[in-house]
């Protein structure tokens, strides 16, 4: 007998690696974007480091939004044995519209703890 693996899954496991490659970029720039308000003399280039710091913010916003959506419509698209495992019954439960919402709310914080350092400095 043949084991055929649910292309659902596949696309499920894609969409789980390219978030977590998401969120290192995102970790990465804003790293980046802390160092430069935090370390580098900002006066007088204000308006170009706002290029950088909204970037990321979108960045973030669109990529894990993105992933999260591939996500719940591989859920979605789960074969019938699929759908009867406990894995999907657990995974298919989880609060991704939450999980989208704290997304959003996390990088308009950086974005603005960012901004607030950049031109709040003295």
């Amino acid at each position: 007998m043949e084991s055929k693996t649910d292309p659902s899954l596949n696309g499920l496991f894609h969409a789980i690696s390219f978030q977590i490659v998401g969120i290192a970029i995102a970790l990465m720039a804003n790293s980046a974007n802390f160092a430069f308000l935090l370390f580098a003399d900002t006066n007088g280039h204000e308006i170009a480091l706002c290029v950088p710091i909204l970037a990321t913010a979108l960045f973030t916003i669109v990529w894990v939004d993105a992933t999260l959506k591939s996500q719940v419509a591989n859920i979605k698209d789960a074969a019938a044995e699929t759908k009867n495992s406990h894995a999907h019954k657990y995974i298919s439960t989880q609060p991704y519209g939450l999980l989208r919402l704290m997304n959003l709310f996390l990088a308009v914080a950086l974005a603005v703890s960012q901004l607030s350092i950049l031109f709040g400095g003295s």
